[in-house]
């Protein structure tokens, strides 16, 4: 008798309160938005459910193990049909641990735009690039379209927009990647509303954002910003729906 492949229940966790967390910073759309993460027996990827929201994940009964062409090996769900993007990115690119690929509001309204995102506030300065996916705007749903995502993305980026779709996320870490997309779109929204407002703005210049980079991109500053939506997630769910 096969015994049934063992599951990283604990890395598991977090990533469910990885998608609850990215739910509640604005990357909930119904339930489209998946994320991954790299098997750590190397069996392939941990892919959450299709047919549940990102707010919906309670733990790591909510993902499914498949292998790198797709083959589901574990779990109970459906596939997400844009789970190259996941394969392709992990076969690409060996530093990174999670991948995620989401449709928050306002990072969907600049995905349209050319231009480059702008320091309106601290947020832009997490990107010191930012690609942008021209190829299609529709489902990321095949090897090959997976391999020129992941092509575009590069080698040391760790977001790209997708134009006129959404955005794919990636980190070396769970708290990373989540970081990287909760900091993404209050970026996005910066841009949106600071261009929205007609006001005049000033920023700063290329040696301030390269230094501030530095400052923020620092491994104490993720695991703090990630305990503290931790905090916020779990203190959200204590309270309750009726908020007492």
């Amino acid at each position: 008798m096969t015994s049934a492949p063992t599951r990283p229940d604990a890395l598991l966790e977090d990533l469910a309160r990885a998608s609850r967390i990215l739910e509640m910073e604005g990357h909930g759309d119904m339930t489209l938005g998946h994320l991954s993460l790299r098997d750590p027996e190397g069996r392939g990827l941990w892919l959450k459910r299709n047919a549940a929201g990102l707010g919906e994940i309670a733990g790591p009964e909510d993902f499914i193990l498949i292998d790198f062409d797709g083959t589901k090996l574990d779990g109970d769900g459906g596939r997400h049909s844009e789970w190259v993007i996941h394969s392709e990115i992990l076969r690409a690119r060996p530093d990174v641990q999670v991948v995620a690929h989401t449709h928050p509001f306002h990072a969907c309204l600049f995905s349209a735009s050319p231009d480059p995102l702008l320091p309106f506030t601290v947020d832009a300065d997490y990107f010191t690039e930012l690609p942008r996916h021209e190829s299609t705007s529709a489902l990321i749903n095949t090897p090959d379209l997976g391999a020129d995502l992941a092509h575009a993305l590069g080698p040391t980026a760790f977001a790209i927009m997708m134009a006129n779709h959404g955005v794919t996320f990636c980190g070396t870490s769970i708290p990373h990647a989540t970081m990287i997309g909760v900091f993404l779109e209050h970026a996005c929204r910066a841009h949106v509303v600071g261009l929205s407002s007609g006001m005049r703005c000033t920023f700063p210049t290329e040696e301030d954002r390269a230094l501030r980079h530095g400052q923020i991109m620092q491994p104490t500053h993720i695991s703090h910003s990630w305990n503290f939506y931790v905090r916020k997630i779990e203190g959200r769910s204590a309270v309750g729906p009726s908020g007492i």
